[in-house]
């Protein structure tokens, strides 16, 4: 980048964030804890790979990451009083608990918070509610806590069920590819989102891509590409370690850099007031 991030934020009028997969500290944490190897070669059997998002609910329940956590106050402390708007692949909304308004953030893959059915007319329900989904929570953190994440042989699961359906984690995801994702949680704000992607036309916009895979590419890295290209007074900002390379017809209005995003976050911060 020829300036700091600061100052490119201070020359804009409008910013709009993409948070991705760099931010989910969920995967990298379950890589790297030897508890949860059985249990995930566990969730690895294509039978029981449903149970593979529960595991991940247990340890987003049971821990945090004080440098992700870091990163995001960071992040909002540089926006400042920009008016802003963020949008994540993730199922995670540290954002939320980090600065960030709800009614400027989407989470259009999902979340952690609910549980659906497989008939997307049902209301979706709070996971913490569920005594069954719980049930499978509480097991997998004993199976960590207590017995170091030993498994006994012939050791299984039952799945969760509410009024005689099945529940899953109201997330957009491989291992639900059988159902139909429920929208109702993110579609509000979704509206949001598009009345202020509208109103970014002929205005300083900064797009700041972060850590953004191609798992979705049609909700932030096509998108961002698109809007850079049609807005002449936009800049867009791609940091990723592998993934951040762009297009050549936004070459002219385009920093791609080759880090990983949430490091860049830190060290920009750096002389800046995070609260």
């Amino acid at each position: 980048m020829e300036k700091k991030l600061s100052e490119y934020i201070n020359d804009s009028d409008l910013v709009i964030v993409g948070i991705g997969s760099e931010w989910n500290w969920i995967r990298q944490g379950l890589k790297d804890d030897h508890r949860y190897r059985q249990i995930l070669e566990y969730a690895g059997k294509e039978e029981n790979k449903w149970l593979l998002p529960i595991i991940e609910f247990e340890y987003g329940y049971y821990n945090s990451d004080p440098e992700i956590d870091e990163a995001f106050r960071a992040l909002r402390s540089l926006i400042g009083e920009k008016k802003y708007f963020l949008i994540s692949e993730n199922f995670l909304q540290d954002a939320l608990m980090n600065g960030f308004a709800e009614e400027n953030c989407v989470f259009p893959c999902g979340n952690y918070r609910y549980l659906q059915t497989p008939d997307t007319d049902d209301e979706l329900m709070e996971a913490t509610k569920s005594e069954d989904f719980m049930g499978i929570v509480g097991r997998i953190h004993r199976i960590v806590t207590e017995r170091d994440g030993s498994m006994r042989e012939g050791e299984s699961f039952y799945k969760p069920f509410f009024d005689g359906k099945l529940l899953y984690l109201n997330q957009k995801r491989q291992e639900y590819s059988n159902i139909k994702y429920n929208e109702g949680s993110y579609l509000d704000n979704w509206d949001r989102y598009m009345k202020y992607l509208s109103g970014t036309m002929g205005n300083r916009l900064l797009i700041l891509e972060l850590g953004v895979s191609l798992d979705y590419p049609t909700v932030i890295r096509w998108p961002f590409e698109k809007v850079a290209f049609i807005n002449k007074k936009a800049h867009l900002i791609r940091v990723h370690e592998r993934l951040y390379h762009h297009t050549p017809e936004i070459e002219d209005k385009t920093d791609s850099i080759q880090m990983n995003s949430v490091k860049l976050i830190l060290e920009e911060s750096k002389g800046n007031e995070v609260e």
